[in-house]
Order: C-alpha cells, then structure tokens, then sequence
C-alpha cells in the first residue's frame, strides 16, 4: 500500500510559476500541493483546515500582502516556511531571514526549481533525522539548535565529549554530530576518534566546527573523523547547505547500500544480504548460546508452471509467494530470495513448534491463479527443509536445510522436512 501523501501549501500568484513548480515539487517525492493565489486564500486554506500542509512554499509578492505578509500567516500557523521570490535585496533578505524561514529561493533560473524541489524532499526527511550538537557553550548550543529546528531537523545536545558519547549509545539513529574542538575533559578531536570506532562514514556524518580558521585546523578535523568544517561565523544558508550535503550523501549511500541487498523482483533480501549481514546475526546467535533456523523453500515443478504458462506467470507466482513469506514471517525473521523460485527464511530465537508452524501456514495458502491472469489456474505447492538451528556457522546451517529441502522432493513434495525428525508433514 503506497504511502500517503503530505500536503504542501503553495501561495503564488503568478499561474505559470504555480504550475510549473507544483510539477517540480510532485515529481520530487509523494507530495499533494495545495494552491493559493493570494494571502485571502492561504488564510481560508488554513482556516477550513480541510488541509494540513507540512510545509508552505509562498512568495513575498501578493495582489493582497505585498510586502511579505503571508510569511507572518504561515509562520504563525506552526508551518515551517520557504521563500520563493523573484525579489531580492540585502534588506528584504535580512529581514525575511530574522522571521525565522527555512530559506530563501530567487526565482531566477530553471536552476532554482530543481534546488526548490530537493529543498523541499530534504525538510521532509528532517522530521525524522537526528542531530546532535557538542558545545560548552551555551550561546553556541542555543544559537545551532535554533537554527537547526527552523531546518525541521530533532536536535539533541551535549557540553562535552563524555556526554557526547553517552548520548549516541542512547540514540544509535542520529544521523549527525556537530562539534566543537575546544571541550572541557576529552577534546573534540578525541571524541570524534571513539566515535569513528563504531560509527562509519556511511552512517554518521560529523561536521567540526570552530571560532577560529586555519587549514592546519581544518586538516586535524578531517583526518580526526569530520566529514567537513564549518566556521562558527557562518551565515544560516551556509550552515544549512553543508548540513543539507551531508545528510544527502548518507540518504544515497543508505539508497544504494538498500539497493545492494534487496532483490528487485520481490523486494526481500537478496543472496548478498544473507552472507554479509544475516552470517553476522549467526554468528552473534551461537556466540550468545541462542538458536537460529534457517528454511530453505522451492516452489514445486516451478519449471513445468513456467514451460505451460509463461516465464510473465512464473514471475507473478514468485512474487506472490514472496508476498505472502513476507506477511507470515514471525517477528525478526528475515526473507531472502535466493535466486530463481528458491527462497530462505532466517529465524532466529523461533523454537522448532513455532517455526513449523510458520511454514505449515505458507504451505497450505498457495495462491491457485496467476495473480496477472485468471484464466491460467493451477494449483503451486512448496517443499520446505529446516535445520536444526544449532549448527555453528551460516554454511553448515544452510546445507542442513538444503538436505532436507532435497528429502522433502525426493519423498513427494509439497511437506516440510526438518533436521530433526525421520517423518514427514504432508498435505
């Protein structure tokens, strides 16, 4: 089921800039925009709260409000705000700025669309991104976190590198850590070391900053564990564009790590995934003295299906079948597609009852129709082979399911055959 759409309210004026940006803002993410043509319709749009935009893009122009009133409207509605205008001058830009606004966009090229739309997407994921800022000082904390919750990002802080650390382990999830070299007890450089122990590039990005400048700083920040330096004396759309930079990087490299360890097709987990993450789970299960089993699943006579059928119903009928492991898979399970019509299931901490159990529900509800053509009936069944889930390693565990995955063809098909028992489940 696709997500829902968040609501964002655009006041424009002009028909063609409304057009063209609602087209930019919807191609950017899952977004419905909501247009208003002066101040009067924004505030009705408001008022009726039939709407309920996350966000106001607005010019500071209007038949109605021309002098940039309806920043004061959705500011005062509790919507974080973004100026898209056409006027520019260091005084309007001052005094925009001072109304607490996200930014500030010239309409001045189609450049200025694209960086409109990502602006956008990115104030969406700063709902639910974290940052932590590290400072002794409290005009320095105080001055960053309100500059950061404009950005709509959670701000957490610390006064020292003890602190710091204290907090990560609480909030594995922050995404970001700002700060400062000059701490009381263990230094920034220090801190960012012990943190760069368990949190990699690809998952925290840590910016430095500093009162002062000098690229022997800038250089000891880096090779320290930053990903970049920022003066404390930089203006808001500077601190807000290198923090926007970092986060984006990490947004693609979890983009592309998901990417790396999904199959396509299906959506579960691909071979990948299974020998670089769920072998880590495996190994910390035994290590810990806990179980973990691991079925091995193969649609029966897939190749018969495809010959009769088509390789279009072989594919519906994988994924459905893919679908419903997903839906059944106990709690912290994990589903791997293996290639082909063979699948695997994790299942750790599942005693050999409840996994049977499990497996016996997927067994008996295979869809009978392809699910793209009601005119191709036939009845799919599955063989499933359980190990015992105590076996050492990840390749012993799966070549126990395996043998008994072939034990289950061998003596007929369609049942579950597990390490530990001579007897078969059958229809």
């Amino acid at each position: 089921m696709p997500d829902q759409k968040k609501s964002i309210l655009l006041v424009e004026d002009a028909n063609f800039f409304a057009r063209i940006t609602e087209s930019e803002i919807e191609r950017a993410g899952n977004y419905d925009v909501a247009i208003a043509k002066t101040y009067a319709q924004a505030k009705a749009i408001l008022d009726e709260r039939k709407v309920k935009p996350f966000l106001a893009l607005v010019d500071l122009t209007l038949p109605d409000a021309p002098d940039g009133e309806v920043v004061d409207l959705t500011i005062a509605a509790g919507l974080p705000t973004i100026v898209f205008s056409g006027r520019f001058d260091e005084a309007t830009r001052h005094s925009i700025l001072k109304k607490g606004i996200v930014d500030y966009v010239l309409k001045d090229s189609p450049a200025s669309l694209g960086y409109l739309a990502e602006l956008v997407h990115r104030v969406d994921r700063n709902l639910s991104t974290k940052v932590l800022i590290v400072d002794d000082s409290s005009q320095a904390l105080e001055t960053l976190t309100m500059r950061l919750q404009l950005y709509c990002l959670q701000v957490l802080t610390a006064r020292s590198g003890e602190e710091a650390l204290e907090v990560l382990k609480k909030s594995p999830d922050i995404k970001l850590l700002i700060i400062d070299h000059l701490l009381p007890g263990v230094t920034g450089f220090e801190t960012m070391t012990q943190v760069r122990r368990t949190h990699s590039f690809n998952t925290l990005a840590i910016i430095g900053v500093s009162g002062t400048t000098s690229p022997e700083l800038t250089a000891k920040f880096l090779k320290s564990g930053a990903n970049d330096f920022l003066n404390k004396a930089c203006t808001p759309e500077e601190l807000m564009l290198r923090v926007s930079q970092n986060l984006n990087q990490l947004d693609r490299i979890a983009e592309l790590t998901d990417m790396a360890h999904h199959d396509p097709m299906t959506g579960l987990y691909n071979r990948r995934h299974l020998y670089n993450v769920v072998d880590k789970l495996h190994k910390k299960q035994v290590n810990a003295g806990k179980e973990i089993r691991f079925a091995m699943i193969d649609i029966d006579r897939f190749k018969q299906i495809n010959d009769k059928f088509g390789h279009e119903t072989g594919d519906n009928l994988i994924i459905s079948v893919a679908h419903r492991i997903a839906d059944l898979l106990p709690q912290n399970g994990v589903a791997i597609r293996i290639g082909g019509d063979e699948f695997c299931v994790a299942l750790p901490d599942i005693d050999e009852l409840t996994a049977k159990q499990f497996l016996s529900e997927l067994r008996s509800s295979m869809p009978v129709t392809d699910p793209g053509n009601d005119e191709h009936t036939f009845a799919p069944t599955i063989s499933v082979g359980l190990s015992s889930g105590t076996e050492e390693t990840l390749t012993g565990a799966l070549r126990v399911a395996d043998r008994c995955l072939y034990r289950a063809k061998k003596s007929g098909r369609n049942r579950i055959v597990t390490s530990s028992s001579a007897t078969f489940d059958r229809v």
